[in-house]
Formats: structure tokens, sequence, C-alpha cells
């Protein structure tokens, strides 16, 4: 009995080892995660570049080929268009996307039935990472708050996925000849920093009709219009250095820049200013301190406003549509100084002869009131003076002058009342308006909306027919 009970209780014993082996077999997904990247990782040089299976000679070598690595980006913000340092901050996503055979699963038969990807950051350190960086950036981080902000993620076949959150500042040369009526023209120039085009290339990852340079619709940029679109190109061809190839990729963003902020803030006060200039021509032309004192503040304000867009500016060779447009207001603002110079010189000169004239008329009514009082000379027929026979008491110039007064309206011509037989009061004239106000009221607002025509015109429809802008590569 003693054997029979003993085989009962082994029997048992193995039955209940058998249900609990059974049971333990059951995948835990966390240990088989685990396993996993401490099966792929094993043996793993993070020194050799991934080259694809198709690639590899049949005795196993590695054939020299270059190892593909696809890219695209999200821009979410741009955040600054900095035009005296000629740089632009970009907020973006940047995501890397390449097979290393060497890290897939799914041809092990114990790992093969877990078919999801697996997150791997903490491994960044003991994994192969493309050198990719961008040949015009300036500066620039990776976020890390609250975590860094970079993910690694490998899928069964060995997709990686290697997708960061990037703050960079790069540089971008602006063509400000049109400024502020321009459209900019800046890129992201990516490559490859020690891997020759033999070794590693980098395309562009296009995802059916979705462009690899993805826009936030919500995006929006201080003094600019968020673009639409950016093109994608691939530089590779053509970016040997003496160094040998390198891959090239480019993203192209069209900035164009908003003209409301300059209307508000340049252009209308430059208007009024020039505007305010012109109320010169209805001052009188004898109120010389008013007319100065306007012509002077009007210029110094023109020259102030002037200063402050020049000092906002990078300081370039070439001359500007804003400098224009300050330069002729500046310009418009100095005329009518000028034109007021001119009025009054000819006004001075108009008034002096004037008062030659009265008191020519004035000389000639004296003259002629002492002929009649004195007579005419012993022997000399009345009316008759001049001709060698003088006056006595009276110099020679003044007998000729006499004279001509006599023969242009007689001795008595000139006399009349005013009291004693004396010469009438000159009554005050006032100053005649000038007739080169007159003329400058129209002329110079004719002239400066002739100006404004052939400036705007010029500027918003002739520049932008003979440089259109680029339409959207595909």
């Amino acid at each position: 009995m003693a054997p029979a009970r003993l085989l009962l209780v082994l029997l048992a014993v193995l039955l209940a080892w058998v249900q609990v082996a059974d049971c333990g077999a059951a995948p835990n997904y966390t240990n088989i995660v685990d396993r996993i990247v401490f099966h792929i990782f094993r043996g793993y040089n993070k020194h050799q570049r991934p080259v694809p299976a198709s690639r590899q000679k049949p005795d196993g070598t590695i054939e020299e080929d270059s190892t593909d690595v696809d890219v695209n980006m999200k821009i979410l913000s741009i955040n600054k268009v900095d035009v005296i340092n000629m740089e632009f901050t970009l907020d973006m996503y940047l995501r890397q996307f390449w097979k290393d055979t060497r890290l897939r699963w799914d041809h092990y038969k114990d790992f093969s039935f877990y078919n999801e990807s697996i997150a791997i950051p903490a491994k960044k350190e003991h994994l192969w990472l493309p050198d990719l960086f961008f040949r015009n950036g300036k500066e620039g981080y990776l976020h890390k708050m609250t975590q860094p902000n970079y993910l690694i993620r490998v899928e069964p076949d060995g997709q990686i996925l290697y997708s960061q959150k990037v703050t960079m500042k790069f540089s971008c040369q602006m063509q400000l000849q049109t400024f502020p009526m321009d459209t900019q023209t800046c890129f992201v120039n990516i490559g490859s920093y020690g891997y020759t085009t033999r070794n590693l290339l980098f395309k562009w990852k296009r995802d059916g009709l979705k462009d690899p340079v993805e826009l936030d619709g919500s995006m929006q940029i201080s003094e600019f219009n968020a673009p639409d679109f950016a093109e994608s190109h691939d530089c590779t061809q053509g970016s040997a250095t003496s160094t040998g190839s390198y891959a090239c990729l480019k993203a192209i963003f069209k900035l164009e820049r908003q003209l409301g902020s300059y209307l508000s803030g340049t252009y209308i006060p430059a208007i009024l200013i020039v505007a305010v200039s012109w109320l010169n021509f209805w001052i009188s032309i004898e109120a010389v301190p008013a007319r100065v004192s306007l012509g002077l503040l009007t210029l110094l304000g023109i020259l102030t406003q002037g200063m402050s867009v020049i000092n906002n500016l990078p300081r370039v060779a070439y001359i500007k549509a804003i400098d224009i447009w300050i330069i002729a207001s500046i310009m418009f603002v100095i005329g009518a100084l000028i034109e007021f110079a001119v009025a009054s010189f000819r006004a001075r000169r108009t008034k002096m002869e004037s008062w030659q004239q009265e008191i020519r008329n004035v000389v000639r009514s004296e003259l002629q009131r002492l002929a009649v009082i004195r007579g005419p000379p012993p022997g000399l027929p009345c009316g008759h003076i001049g001709g060698g026979h003088g006056y006595p008491g009276f110099p020679e110039e003044l007998e000729d002058l006499l004279a001509v007064s006599v023969e242009e309206g007689g001795v008595g011509g000139g006399v009349s009342g005013g009291g004693k037989g004396g010469a009438p009061p000159a009554s005050p004239v006032p100053a005649p308006d000038s007739d080169i106000d007159a003329y400058s009221r129209f002329l110079f607002p004719a002239c400066f909306l002739l100006y404004n025509c052939f400036y705007w015109l010029y500027y918003l429809v002739l520049v932008v027919k003979i440089n259109p802008p680029k339409a959207e590569a595909k």
C-alpha cells in the first residue's frame, strides 16, 4: 500500500508542477520588452552604421553603400525674423527615419508574436544615430521640460524613428532693396557633418501628398504673413566641398512682409509732415519768423523720423525703398524752405524797387512844388525848363529830374491839395501776394501726388511682376 500511495503523491506533485509550468508559459509583455531590448542590443556596435540586408554580400561582409535616412519636419512657429542680424528662429519637431536590421526581432521565433513598437529613449547613448546638423544654424537647443523632448522608437522590422523638439536660430541673407514691401526667402540647410554620400544619404520623407515640411496652421509671425507652405529640395548635387560630397536637404520659406505697421508708423506720418510744410505757402511773405519756424520744425520732424527708421535697419551697401521715400520727403520739405527763400528775396527786391519809385515820385512832387513857388528864371519862357537854363539854387541833377517831371506831367502836374500846396501823404501799400506762393500751392501737392503714384506703382505692382514668387516645388 505504501508504494501505491507514494506513487499517487508523486503523480499529484508532477501534475501540479505541469499546471504551474503551463501558467508560467503565458507571455508577460513587460518581460518580453525587456528581453527583446536585451537581445537586440547584445553585441550591438553603435560605431558601425546600419546597412540594409539587401546590400550585404553573401559571405556576410558589408558592402560599402550608403545608409538612407528619411527626414521630415513640423514647424510649430517662426518666433522672430531679425532684419538687423539677418536671422530667423524656428520651433519645430525634427524627425529622422532609418532602418537598422540589427535591431529587428520579427524573425526570431521567441519574439515574432510581439508586433508592437518599442520606445527606447534610455538606449540613446548605445544606438547609432545620424550625424545630422544645420549648415546655416547659428545656435539652438533641445527642449528639456519636463523631460528631454526626444523619442526613439523601434519597429519589429528594425525601422527606427528619432524625433526631437528643437528651437534653432538660422542665418538668412536678406535682400532689402524693396523694404518694407519685400518678400524674404529664408531656408534651413540640413546635411551630414562627417559621412559622405558614399556612407549616408538624407532624403525628404514624402507620405503621399503630404509635404515633408509641415507648417502649423495657427502660426503667426510678427511683421510677416505666415507662409502657406514650405518648399523642400534635395541639394546634394552640387554640395561638394574640399573634404568630399555630403548629403544636403533644403527647406525654403517665403516670408512676405506686412506693410500695415509701416504705413501707420512711417509713411502716413511722413505724408502729414510734408503736407504741414505746405502751410508756408498760405502764410504772408512778411511773416518771416512764422514761416521759418514752421519750415524748420517740419524739417526736424522728417529728419528725426528718418533717423529712427535707419537705426532699426542693417547698414547695407544699396538703397532701400524706404530710403527713397525718406529722401524724397526730406527734399519736399527742403523745397518748401527754398521756395520761401526765393519768394522772400523776390518780394524784398520788388519792395525795394517800389520804395525807390515812391522816393522818386516824392522828390519830383517837391521839385514841382518848389518850381511853382519860385517861378521860372528871368527871360525863360513859361513852361520851358532845361536847355541849359538853370534855376537859381537848384543843382544840375535836380534840374534834370525837374525837367523830366515837367515833360511827363507839366510843372503843376504834381501839385495838388494836401495842405498849403504840399505833396499828398503816401498811403501805406499792403504787401502783394507772392505769385511764387500762388504757384507753389498747387505745384508742390501735384508733384507729391505724382511721386506717390510712381512710387507705389513701382514697388507694389511692377516689382512683383518682374520678380514673381516661385511656385511650390513638388
